[in-house]
């Protein structure tokens, strides 16, 4: 019959897929269902809690745990007389970069066991790395089902990460969830995908063009906005105040209490991400904000703090949103003792950045309002910072980096959360706590800050020096480095990014051990071979440093990194020749390498080609017009040119920009003197 046909090649197709799905799960490939979440948190169909019913318990899977959460467990069937709080969050409140046993919702967990010792309470940590309200929200269903008597949210943070996402996500058809999740349960489907994630990564190169989240194995894309303008701000207020509010009602239609917290940040200590110019500020107007920028920055320099605060003011009235005077201006007014205004500028500062990775004012007085109108409880966590900060001024005292808090930090929420559950009677009889108690608590069960560093993640500490990095804390950032190496000392990259940065500092001989570690773990990156050859060149040990360059080299000789710093080397050797050589071929591999196009006419110079070193030095000049080297370069060729006037006027202009400047300052007794041979007659 003609419906047989179909019917078997159907039969057979089915058979087939069967049969690779039962050679692959013998194999041991997992499904991408077990091992990430194919809705990235905003599909309720892939909980983060799983029950195990052998153990009773429900746990994080390590799909959840593997990107985003912590490992958490509760009982499947509430203890009678059990007390249950979630934690909803981002990674605040997750804990990085130290992980879960250094949170608020681990030492609120033991401080509470400690005041009510005969009953059974569970406090668990629900944050999940870069969650967003508009995740929290979904979740939060999934933790209404388990009983909870209170939810604890602490967001904020996180409202301008991957907005862009999240609509596309948002707007997606959910009709087809069922299908994408067959999809993800099936081996044969995991082995394709994984197998073309693969082809792409290599296509894309080492992975150095791997998002954040991808490098730390997170769920959420952290694509954050840039160029925020002042709508976008109010749609993101908006959007946060509906989540906020759904999530209360939920939490409140289960049955618990909820208690919102605003979130603090580093004021003092970290500077907008991005500033900003008002479309309708002109050119002109633009150039003297920035001028009154550098003019400040001179001034703090000094010491001159009234004349930088003179200067800041200025630069605010012709932009008020440009978020960089602001800051400046919170250094110059901490300069001279006027703490108030020092926090204001700090604040604007942060409300005005263009890239925001901080919770605004806006967004704190949201948590405030919302918690006043839906009858939530509110721990005011910005403002018990600055109680605890001097003058006010949150900074790295409190603070990890621009938001996370230290383990000190998490202390201090988790006090103020037990202090708030006593108050209320949350959990029991309300009463005035003894906050002796909460110390004595943690202190027995030895619930420390060096007990949390143990748990630390080693790819979080090096992602957070990076973050610090970015922001020119280079102390900060190599504190981080070395954390992250005491716990994974095989951490190659942060071998060689610490060596990098020592070697910023001028520390060339750890630099040059760091950069050593880097190639023991790794013995052809050419990057620490560069790193290393740059650090023995400054410890006057150019021979090796050519052996190693050269090593370098032979493993690539598309780098013109490479052949740049082995034309430094042989300069110091004094084969100036090989050095040009070197340096040109650095160019002919980037045309647009400056540095490389100043070392050549530097070189040139000195070899006595005149006509070669002008030319090269105005070809750098193109490139970065600024370059003191390059200026002082050309101010050398003017003066080998008898051009003395312009010569004067290029010295005198560096000097004015790096009054240190040894060769600016010889190049102008040079000039003098060759205006005293021409006036004696030589």
């Amino acid at each position: 019959m003609k419906w047989k046909r179909p019917i078997f090649a159907l039969v057979t197709v089915v058979l087939a897929f069967a049969a690779v799905e039962v050679a692959l799960w013998i194999g041991g490939v997992a499904p991408l269902w077990a091992l990430r979440d194919p809705f990235r948190g905003f599909s309720e169909r892939m909980p983060v809690f799983e029950l195990d019913e052998s153990a009773g318990l429900w746990r994080t899977p390590p799909r959840a745990t593997a990107h985003s959460f912590n490992y958490g467990q509760f009982a499947a069937a509430k203890p009678e007389g059990g007390y249950r709080l979630f934690v909803l969050g981002g990674s605040s409140a997750h804990g990085f970069p130290w992980g879960g046993e250094a949170a608020f919702t681990r030492l609120l967990g033991e401080a509470l066991r400690a005041s009510w010792p005969g009953r059974p309470i569970e406090a668990i940590n629900a944050a999940a790395m870069s969650y967003g309200s508009h995740r929290l929200r979904i979740l939060v269903h999934e933790l209404a089902r388990h009983a909870p008597d209170l939810i604890v949210v602490y967001e904020g943070h996180n409202e301008f990460v991957e907005r862009r996402f999240y609509d596309e996500l948002r707007r997606r058809n959910e009709g087809l969830d069922p299908l994408r999740e067959l999809l993800n349960r099936s081996r044969l489907y995991t082995a394709m995908t994984v197998l073309y994630e693969r082809a792409r990564g290599e296509e894309a190169g080492a992975g150095d063009a791997r998002t954040t989240g991808e490098l730390l194995g997170l769920d959420v894309d952290r694509e954050y906005t840039v160029d925020l303008a002042r709508v976008e701000r109010a749609e993101v207020r908006e959007r946060f105040e509906e989540n906020l509010r759904a999530i209360v009602r939920v939490a409140r239609g289960a049955g618990a209490r909820v208690i919102l917290c605003t979130v603090a940040s580093n004021l003092r200590d970290w500077a907008p991400n991005q500033s900003r110019f008002d479309d309708g500020v002109p050119f002109e107007k633009r150039q003297l904000v920035l001028q009154g920028i550098e003019a400040a920055r001179q001034g703090l320099a000094r010491g001159e703090a009234a004349a930088a605060v003179q200067a800041l003011g200025a630069a605010v009235a012709v932009d008020p949103t440009y978020a960089e005077p602001r800051f400046l201006l919170g250094r110059a007014y901490e300069a001279l003792g006027r703490w108030d205004d020092a926090r204001e500028a700090y604040v604007a500062a942060r409300d005005l950045d263009a890239q925001p990775a901080r919770a605004s004012s806006e967004l704190n007085e949201t948590i405030r309002r919302v918690a006043r109108a839906e009858g939530a409880l509110l721990v005011d966590v910005e403002r018990l910072f600055e109680q605890q900060s001097e003058h006010g001024l949150v900074g790295f005292n409190l603070v990890e980096d621009y938001v996370h808090p230290k383990p000190e930090g998490h202390r201090l929420i988790a006090r103020e959360l037990w202090r708030t559950i006593h108050l209320e009677g949350l959990a029991g009889e309300a009463r005035q706590p003894d906050v002796a108690e909460f110390d004595r608590a943690l202190d027995a069960l030895g619930a420390t800050a060096d007990a949390a560093r143990r748990e630390a993640n080693p790819s979080w500490l090096f992602n957070l020096a990076v973050v610090l990095e970015k922001q020119g804390l280079d102390e900060q950032a190599m504190e981080k480095y070395r954390a992250c190496l005491r716990l994974d000392p095989r951490y190659h990259v942060a071998h060689f990014n610490l060596g990098r940065l020592l070697f910023r500092r001028g520390r060339f001989a750890e630099a040059a051990a760091e950069q050593r570690s880097a190639l023991a773990l790794v013995p052809d990156d050419v990057r620490a071979m560069i790193g290393l050859g740059e650090a023995l060149r400054r410890m006057d040990r150019p021979v090796e440093a050519e052996q190693v360059l050269r090593r370098a080299i032979e493993l690539d000789r598309s780098s013109h990194e490479a052949w740049g710093s082995l034309g430094g080397v042989l300069t110091q050797l004094g084969r100036l020749p090989d050095a040009e050589q070197a340096f040109r071929t650095a160019v002919a591999l980037d045309p647009r390498d400056a540095g490389a196009r100043t070392d050549l006419g530097y070189t040139l110079l000195f070899q006595g080609d005149i006509p070669g070193a002008e030319a090269a030095l105005r070809e750098a000049l193109g490139l970065r017009p600024d370059d003191l080297r390059a200026r002082n370069g050309m101010a050398a060729v003017y003066t080998e040119q008898g051009r003395l006037d312009e010569a004067e006027r290029l010295f005198r202009e560096n000097l004015n920009a790096d009054p240190d400047d040894p060769f600016a300052r010889g190049g102008l007794l040079k000039v003098k003197e060759r205006r005293s041979a021409g006036a004696a007659g030589f």
